[in-house]
């Protein structure tokens, strides 16, 4: 319900830049066309404007009230067209009265003063559309400006919201895993399994601090994915060989959070855990100012037929990618030979 001309500085240095404008313009057309004395053009220019413009600040009360949406457009010209009336009435009655008593003396002023009240109240007019269009100009970008707030608002706890989905897909499917590895563990080798278990709350400790969606560096994350190799490597042993070709000037670089554990689980289901020996699976990292590149690369048996999953895991990351960055062309996945790659590339925006 406030006045926005007194609210925001910038509109209120406007309005008033733009009646001092017209004030210069009134006293140069009083001197210039009708003869008058520079005292008395500025004495009727500085009333008469003021006046209008302390009445112009006045006319957002009939605008906030009178909102077209909300009733018919004849209801809505004939409040207007009362205002019109009643604002502009005042104005040339207070101005004239003013004008009148301090040039009583003046009898040519005062015959101006009379036979110039039609075009006053023209004028007067005038101003009152003017000023009452920019009231709902003013109220339209507002509005307008709302709508795109609450727009981005919703589409942030759209996008919130299709993260922690995709999340949530990822963290119960490595607990099932790990709880399954556990309960096979305490009856062979409980020492392992009070070992896992200690990682493995470790592991979540980290997942439950990253519940929003957020970047994170690549140190932190590489930490991360070191908590949960130590407890595949619980379950494989030997089998699990991890390579860390990792750029040290890389560290600092962002990602988000838990992107590349899913990955690494991925690369074990096919790599690891059919095999019968030992399998590497190498981890790079390099970077520029702009991009962080990160490669995983197993080794797979090309004869083994699998298992076909939900294709959580690279799905997964694809979507989370394409929420985060807007953009689809960030993974690439090659598989040539008995090799699996995965590279993701992240913009440091």
């Amino acid at each position: 319900m406030f006045n926005p001309l007194l609210k925001v500085r910038s509109y209120f240095l406007a309005y008033t830049g733009i009646w001092c404008l017209i004030a210069v313009i009134h006293v140069l057309i009083l001197i210039l066309f009708q003869g008058f004395s520079i005292g008395l053009a500025i004495t009727e220019s500085v009333i008469s404007n003021l006046l209008l413009a302390l009445i112009g600040l006045g006319l957002w009360f009939p605008v906030f009230f009178s909102k077209l949406e909300k009733e018919s457009l004849v209801n809505f010209i004939l409040k207007h067209l009362f205002a019109c009336l009643l604002s502009v009435g005042l104005w040339v009655l207070i101005h004239f009265a003013i004008l009148n008593a301090l040039f009583a003396s003046n009898m040519e002023y005062k015959e101006f003063l009379v036979s110039s009240l039609p075009w006053r109240a023209g004028i007067g007019a005038l101003f009152y559309g003017t000023i009452i269009l920019v009231y709902y100009l003013i109220i339209n970008y507002q509005n307008f400006r709302e709508k795109l707030t609450r727009e981005a608002e919703l589409k942030a706890l759209i996008r919130e919201s299709e993260l922690n989905s995709l999340k949530s897909q990822i963290n119960p499917h490595f607990l099932f895993n790990s709880l399954n590895s556990i309960s096979s563990l305490t009856m062979i080798s409980p020492e392992k399994a009070q070992d896992m278990i200690i990682k493995l709350s470790e592991f979540l400790r980290y997942s439950l601090s990253n519940k929003e969606e957020k970047l994170t560096s690549l140190r932190d994350e590489i930490a991360n994915l070191t908590r949960y190799l130590d407890i595949e490597k619980v379950r494989f042993g030997k089998r699990l060989n991890v390579i860390n070709n990792n750029n040290d000037a890389c560290f600092d670089h962002k990602l988000p959070g838990l992107i590349l554990q899913p990955l690494m689980e991925n690369a074990i289901k096919y790599g690891v855990h059919e095999s019968i020996g030992q399998t590497d699976i190498e981890l790079s990292c390099t970077c520029t100012e702009r991009n962080l590149r990160v490669t995983i690369r197993n080794h797979f048996d090309p004869e083994f037929h699998y298992k076909k999953g939900a294709g959580i895991g690279i799905q997964n990351i694809r979507s989370r990618l394409k929420i985060m960055y807007g953009r689809d062309d960030l993974l690439s996945v090659v598989r040539s030979g008995a090799v699996f790659e995965v590279t993701i590339l992240f913009p440091q925006i």
